[in-house]
């Protein structure tokens, strides 16, 4: 009859089975993320390059004294109010809505570009029966009709934080 079992054995893992454990996982893991540890590695090399990976490797490495510096530098007056407005900035471009807003980017993009290559075609001033005449175009409508109800909203805003409660 076989003996029981009194003592188990616990078998340790040596270095170099640890090595090759945690090499084939990290073969693993670079097989199924090919694509982004090459744009890894090129990102690196591209860092190296130029020069900005010693930079930050430097900046972490001094990183407690690094962030004391920008602390009282944004604790400054002048950098308070700056910091403040670009929080305010952040705050009310998150109420916009995203679409609307591009939409609105790319108009202001293309209205800039037709007012850039009408300023440059044309150096007569502008009289009342032409700018009468412009009134007609669909376009100028509807910009000076967006125009009109953007005004309105924000009288309408303006007018309600005035008004006392």
């Amino acid at each position: 009859m076989a003996e029981p079992i009194r003592m188990i054995e616990r078998r340790e893992e040596t270095p170099e089975e640890r090595r090759d454990r945690a090499l084939a996982k990290l073969a693993d893991q670079l097989a199924l993320e090919e694509k982004a540890a090459l744009r890894a590695l090129e990102l690196l090399a591209l860092a190296e390059e130029k020069g900005l990976l010693p930079m930050l490797t430097a900046l972490l490495a001094r990183g407690d004294r690094v962030l004391a510096h920008a602390v009282d530098l944004l604790a400054r007056d002048e950098y308070a109010s700056a910091l403040q407005n670009a929080i305010g900035l952040a705050q009310a471009l998150g109420k916009f809505d995203p679409g609307a807003l591009a939409k609105l980017v790319d108009g202001a993009a293309a209205g800039l570009a037709d007012a850039q290559k009408q300023a440059e075609g044309s150096a007569k001033s502008l009289g009342i029966f032409e700018l009468l005449g412009l009134l007609k175009d669909p376009d100028v409508a509807y910009a000076i009709r967006f125009c009109v109800g953007f005004l309105s909203g924000l009288g309408k805003s303006l007018r309600q934080e005035r008004a006392p409660e």
